[in-house]
């Protein structure tokens, strides 16, 4: 009741009555630690992408100057590093509670995702071209004895359309990412190799991140594509061919598991690779006017059992204006590899106002896979919508809603409703 309790009163609240509106300073910082020219290479929850997102200087509801004073020596501190030495790093917490209308178990989830992200240039500190270290310690875990959220997805029937990813129980404390960066061509290519969160770059798009206003997977990563663990093993090359198209390669182990520091996965040989073509208007609009195609394969796992599978997937998000921003993402698979869903489209649009408030609306629909889920399920049809208050520069709340309608796992339930507010903290 507590997470309706808080969107209700949220939602009620207007601009006027949460403070002034906030006007444009040219004199205000665009970050907080100086990582603005971070350079980023893969999706927006990349460790240089969060770095960056994170530091950001937002507008917030609320100024909060005694915390903003008081945090500033740290702050400080952390642009001294960059400066000095070209080490920058952050803390971010994510905290997601949500309650369904109805399940075969348990009707209420809370899960908590941590994350230490760090990276250190070494090489080419003050180049076009630089060579870093990049690392994140990581923990995913349910909260207050409560499920996971990931756990109510499953309760609820979800199959291809997860309704609280990636908020899992099963993610120990792990060195989940640490690999090696280096830019080439101005940093219009680059490679990473090492230990990898996957996500990160197969079908990377400005929306596959959990830090924007999408909680369900149909959303946040393509159910038509097959995943391995977050920290496997692999490398990644991408690159700008002229001035508008990019084409770009990995592979990852097939094996890895996450929460898990395990490299004899990788002696089974078994891979998850991909290719990859893209296209936007230049290589600054790559994250916010982009459209790629993807062809993945995923090998047999023999120990698993897993069959091997493949398929195609197609992203596509175009910013129309500094408040609009819609996107596309669809695919199509064979079923195997453990993809979730053989079909799949899905839509929406971010709409921001001021006070960095984000409303989010989308739809999607997949066709579950039969060689994951088992044959004869029906297909599942989402629809999701929130709205972000920036609380304070570092702190956001998101109340969501989820209609999950044909719930694939849940046969008697034509609908389910899945509230749920997400927390965020940034430092």
């Amino acid at each position: 009741m507590f997470i309706f309790a808080s969107a209700l009163l949220l939602a009620t609240l207007t601009p006027q009555a949460l403070g002034q509106e906030a006007t444009a300073d040219s004199d205000s910082p665009v970050s907080q630690s100086g990582y603005e020219k971070l350079p980023q290479f893969g999706g927006p929850d990349g460790v240089s992408g969060e770095l960056r997102r994170n530091d950001e200087a937002r507008e917030s509801i609320y100024e909060w100057t005694g915390i903003q004073r008081a945090f500033g020596p740290y702050f400080d501190w952390k642009r001294w590093l960059i400066d000095e030495y070209g080490v920058s790093f952050g803390l971010q917490y994510y905290v997601l509670g949500q309650v369904a209308s109805s399940s075969q178990e348990d009707d209420t989830a809370m899960g908590g995702i941590f994350r230490f992200n760090g990276s250190w240039t070494l090489l080419n500190r003050n180049d076009k071209n630089p060579g870093r270290i990049e690392w994140r310690v990581e923990s995913r875990t349910n909260i207050f004895g409560l499920q996971a959220p990931m756990d109510l997805s499953g309760a609820v029937g979800a199959a291809a359309m997860n309704t609280g990813f990636p908020y899992t129980r099963n993610f120990d404390m792990d060195l989940s990412v640490i690999n090696w960066t280096q830019g080439f061509r101005d940093s219009t290519t680059g490679v990473a190799a090492g230990r990898l969160a996957f996500d990160v770059y197969l079908d990377a798009m400005p929306f596959q991140t959990i830090s924007r206003g999408f909680m369900n997977r149909g959303f946040v990563l393509n159910p038509t594509i097959a995943t391995t663990g977050i920290g496997a093993l692999g490398a990644v090359a991408k690159g700008f061919v002229g001035n508008n198209f990019w084409v770009g390669g990995q592979m990852h182990d097939a094996n890895a598991v996450n929460g898990q520091w395990d490299f004899d996965t990788v002696q089974e040989g078994e891979w998850l690779t991909a290719l990859e073509v893209g296209y936007s208007p230049s290589f600054e609009d790559r994250k916010k006017r982009m459209i790629q195609f993807t062809y993945w394969h995923k090998d047999r796992r023999s120990v698993a059992g897993t069959p091997s599978g493949s398929g195609w997937a197609v992203s596509s998000a175009w910013q129309l204006s500094d408040t609009l921003f819609p996107f596309l993402r669809f695919g199509h698979s064979d079923g195997g590899g453990g993809a979730a869903a053989e079909s799949a489209i899905s839509g929406g649009i971010e709409i921001k106002r001021s006070f960095d408030e984000i409303w989010t609306l989308g739809a999607g629909w997949s066709k579950p896979s039969r060689l994951t889920h088992g044959p004869g399920l029906r297909d599942e049809w989402i629809i999701e919508s929130s709205y972000k208050f920036q609380m304070a520069r570092n702190f956001s709340i998101t109340p969501d809603v989820q209609v999950l309608i044909n719930p694939a796992n849940y046969p008697s339930k034509s609908a389910t409703l899945v509230g749920g507010v997400r927390f965020i903290l940034v430092l």
